[in-house]
């Protein structure tokens, strides 16, 4: 049996209907929603994170506290209920303990000793670098006031130039040690450079 295609017809396209965007309300709703969760999933979490602070702002003090702001003839009676609900063992206790120590002990320096000995290299300590002379020379004086040897090295890079803020040559480990120890204690990062 002989089909004839030109007769059959094709199925209709499906149509496109252009989609409506959703009404203001229903995106600010939304909107309120998800952000009400989020903020609870955040409390939940901070509080399951233990730095919540105490409900309670009016914890009770220990005695010796709660009596300073007090006049000589104020009433006691609460000072003595909150020390009695909060009670400091740890410090009446502390008295009473006792650490034995051998006969034959040898006290442990806490802080060693910086030896003299002399390093196998010379080292620099570099303290800055800076883009501009002005600032290098700046923190040049202010190194220097702190009774270092500092001094300015420039340094060519492609495409800048640098000025070195450098302190030394040390030759012993003490000299290097008090040296990087003067420059932490004034809040100044230092790197060591060694000489070669």
């Amino acid at each position: 049996m002989t089909q004839d295609f030109a007769k059959i017809r094709p199925e209709p396209l499906l149509e496109r209907k252009p989609v409506e965007t959703p009404p203001a309300w229903s995106l600010m709703f939304t909107g309120m929603i998800v952000g009400l969760a989020i903020g609870v999933f955040a409390c939940v979490l901070f509080y399951l994170s233990g730095n919540v602070p105490p409900l309670n702002p009016k914890a009770p003090l220990p005695s010796s506290l709660a009596d300073n702001g007090r006049e000589p003839g104020a009433d006691n009676s609460i000072a003595t209920a909150s020390a009695d609900a909060f009670p400091l063992e740890f410090y009446t206790a502390l008295k009473t303990y006792e650490v034995s120590v051998p006969v034959d002990a040898i006290p442990v320096e806490l802080r060693p000793e910086i030896s003299e000995q002399p390093l196998e290299t010379s080292y620099m300590l570099q303290s800055g670098a800076f883009e501009q002379l002005a600032l290098a020379n700046s923190e040049m004086q202010r190194q220097q006031s702190l009774g270092l040897e500092v001094t300015v090295k420039r340094e060519e890079l492609p495409g800048r130039t640098l000025y070195l803020v450098q302190s030394g040559p040390y030759s012993t480990n003490g000299q290097l040690v008090t040296a990087e120890q003067l420059l932490r204690s004034n809040s100044i990062p230092s790197l060591r450079l060694s000489l070669q």
